[in-house]
């Protein structure tokens, strides 16, 4: 159909007519140019959340410094989808944000005429900044301030004060601390800071629960201990566990053990003496002989002297002595023994196992069904052989038979977005749809409309002679019993019910001729 046809057909329209196609034309116009600017439209996420005011302001000046478009909801800043991770990796190279926190960035500025107290008191600033930092790098640790007193050292005093430091964790939620990591913080801390002890750091949660203990030595192996006592519940645990369920089905047994260990260290040192049991270790033997004459008078006298005649009126004789000594000293045998004992031995266990039944449809409904007493002694035996059992030693062992279904809340799946992928397929859908409902119900009606020719407004008016016309060749065969006035009439009238209108018109007309 040419364009000049379909003008005409245009024009031969009334104006109610064009003015609803050029509304209808209109809005199918504006509600195009709205879904598709609204599926154009850039998708804002989040950068960062949770950000101090200090933080904030830096990042938002930054980002105005870079000409990038963001917006603000309280302490989150959102930027365009396609530039979060590029934002954030530049933002980092620039050591935004801070989280509230100054470090040694704080020296990068140089600046004269400082006096030496507020040099002292940027060095406290900035350690307490960077210990902040690495405390955060925890997984459990949502926020951390550290507070370090730092005496200053005089030559007045003999006694000199060291160091202090309380330190404030904030944790995720759900998150706890062992005792363990509680004790690399301290030792973390006092290994930064010169002279301070770890017995003057103090730990807190932002409940205002202390988490730190004196950490001497006893303290932290306590606390290693208990730290032990929890693995052997969690080890029994698990080999129950993992015992029960290939028979009984995957989450259908709940095991919980508590054992009773001895966390004392014993060192005994035994020393025995074996009085049977003799060995020589030393021997000293002496042996003594004197043979000669014996000389008379008093010994010391001038006559006993040599070239003096003797005056002894004794006779001298032969003289023989022999003197032997030996002694022997024995060794008794020694038995040493040093014995060390860990801490950790198992005095007593109690176990509790609940064990679910089984489950029949019937009817799209479940029936809970019992475990035999049979299959319960069994399981029974079962535990206890895993466990070592010790009736003597004080072990308890209960085996018991629950429903878990409807007893126990199933863990919650996780989360989906599906905002997120909903307004994806929305962005794509929803703009299709819709041009291809205007398509069906308003641009293909318009055009079979232009290119139907209109009817025209004023019907030709019929001759008398036209409308009696087709009376004359009426089908209906005049009955010979009626006179011929009589057959007119009847045609008249059947021309007059056909159209009523039409016998209207032509009578009117011949009332003008008369």
């Amino acid at each position: 159909m040419a364009l000049a046809d379909i003008i005409e057909n245009i024009k031969a329209w009334d104006n109610k007519r064009k003015i609803a196609a050029v509304v209808v034309l209109a809005l199918s116009i504006a509600i195009i140019v709205t879904v598709t600017l609204w599926s154009q439209k850039e998708e804002y996420h989040v950068l960062f959340s949770n950000l101090t005011q200090e933080d904030a302001g830096s990042v938002m000046a930054k980002l105005k410094e870079m000409k990038v478009p963001y917006k603000v909801d309280g302490n989150v800043i959102y930027v365009p989808q396609k530039r979060v991770y590029e934002l954030r990796l530049e933002l980092a190279s620039m050591g935004l944000p801070q989280g509230g926190l100054i470090g040694f960035e704080i020296f990068d500025k140089t600046n004269f005429g400082i006096t030496e107290f507020v040099q002292r008191l940027n060095y406290v600033r900035a350690l307490q900044g960077e210990l902040a930092r690495t405390i955060k790098q925890l997984s459990e640790v949502e926020s951390a301030r550290v507070h370090i007193a730092m005496p200053e050292k005089s030559i007045f005093t003999e006694k000199e004060q060291k160091p202090s430091a309380s330190i404030v964790l904030k944790l995720k939620p759900g998150r706890s601390l062992s005792q363990s990591q509680v004790g690399g913080i301290v030792h973390l801390v006092s290994s930064s800071v010169e002279g301070l002890s770890p017995q003057s750091i103090t730990i807190l949660d932002n409940l205002g629960n202390l988490l730190s203990k004196p950490h001497d030595t006893e303290s932290i192996t306590d606390g290693r201990l208990l730290e032990y006592q929890k693995f052997v519940d969690k080890t029994y645990e698990q080999k129950i566990q993992s015992m029960l369920e290939p028979i009984v089905g995957k989450g259908k047994a709940i095991v919980r053990v508590t054992t009773k260990l001895d966390l004392k260290k014993i060192e005994t040192t035994e020393e025995k003496f074996d009085p049977d049991s003799a060995t020589a270790r030393t021997q000293q033997k002496t042996t003594e002989q004197t043979s000669g004459a014996s000389t008379g008078g008093i010994p010391g006298v001038l006559s006993n002297q040599p070239g003096q005649p003797s005056t002894s009126a004794g006779v001298g004789g032969q003289v023989v002595s022999q003197k032997q000594t030996e002694t022997t000293n024995y060794e008794i045998s020694r038995t040493l023994n040093r014995i060390s004992q860990p801490g950790g031995e198992l005095k007593s266990i109690s176990v509790a196992v609940l064990v679910d039944g089984t489950y029949k449809k019937d009817k799209d409904k479940k029936v809970y069904t019992p475990r035999t007493e049979e299959e319960m002694k069994k399981f029974n035996e079962v535990v206890k052989a895993a466990i070592g059992y010790n009736r003597e030693r004080g072990d308890q062992v209960i085996v018991d038979n629950v429903a878990f279904e409807g007893a126990l809340e199933e863990m919650p799946p996780e989360k989906v977005d599906i905002m997120s992928i909903a307004t994806t397929v929305l962005r794509y859908l929803v703009p299709l749809i819709i041009v291809l409902l205007i398509f069906l119900f308003v641009i293909k009606p318009l055009m079979t409309t232009i290119k139907t020719v209109p009817k025209k407004a004023k019907e030709p008016v019929l001759p008398p002679e036209a409308v009696l016309a087709p009376a004359a060749v009426s089908p209906v065969p005049p009955e010979p019993e009626l006179p011929p006035e009589e057959v007119m009439k009847q045609k008249v009238l059947e021309i007059v019910k056909k159209d009523p209108r039409q016998a209207a018109h032509i009578i009117r007309e011949w009332m003008a001729e008369s």
